[in-house]
């Protein structure tokens, strides 16, 4: 079975719903897929000119403040949350307790539901289609660009989250809420409206078959 994300967006006066199976992104993944079209004739290679071109010659400091619901725990181990209920809150609402909240100026989120986001970018090596979790990949504006770019070079091995400087959070739901608004919110690799996003898992929201590998 797979955990399907389901995300609460605001804008202003307005909610909307929005289902999600594969990642979400703001910063620095969301500017590469999305203002990188204009090189789309030059297929995969324009998400990597134009990591160069944001990420290291021209980079931005993304502010918000993110605020997440971690996992449970079982005997030091993270707990399936397949079958986890909880509720969430209103946009209106701060985070219960329990939650965790950091403000600061980040260069990636990414919360991640699948191992790949393309067949060349392991991006989320420890993410499994039934864990009920999503992996959040987090670099903060202090990691230094050389950093940065190791961490790139080294994305489609999975090596990349061994590298300093990137933090993966897992948690069973996220609130971002952006407080620059110099990138986009990138759902599935779509552009949708501007605003705080606001996502949980829906247990078994899909089930699906594959064949068995020897």
């Amino acid at each position: 079975t797979l955990a399907v994300q389901k995300m609460r967006q605001t804008q202003q006066s307005n909610v909307k719903y929005i289902t999600s199976f594969l990642s979400f992104s703001w910063g620095l993944i969301a500017d590469c897929d999305l203002e990188s079209e204009c090189l789309r004739m030059l297929g995969t290679l324009r998400s990597d000119i134009w990591a160069v071109y944001r990420g290291v010659l021209f980079p931005r400091r993304y502010r918000a403040r993110f605020s997440y619901l971690p996992p449970r725990v079982n005997n030091g181990d993270e707990v399936c949350e397949q079958d986890s209920s909880f509720d969430m809150p209103k946009f209106v609402e701060e985070v219960p307790e329990g939650w965790v909240s950091v403000e600061d100026d980040f260069t990636v989120f990414w919360a991640c539901q699948t191992s790949h986001a393309s067949y060349n970018m392991f991006n989320c090596p420890m993410s499994k289609m039934n864990d009920g979790l999503f992996h959040i990949l987090v670099v903060r504006a202090s990691c230094p660009r050389w950093r940065l770019i190791l961490m790139l070079l080294q994305l489609e091995s999975g090596n990349h989250i061994h590298c300093k400087g990137l933090e993966v959070i897992s948690c069973r739901a996220y609130r971002l809420e952006p407080l620059s608004y110099n990138s986009y919110n990138d759902i599935d690799g779509e552009l949708v409206e501007d605003g705080v996003i606001q996502a949980h898992m829906m247990p078994r929201g899909a089930q699906f078959f594959a064949g068995k590998v020897d």
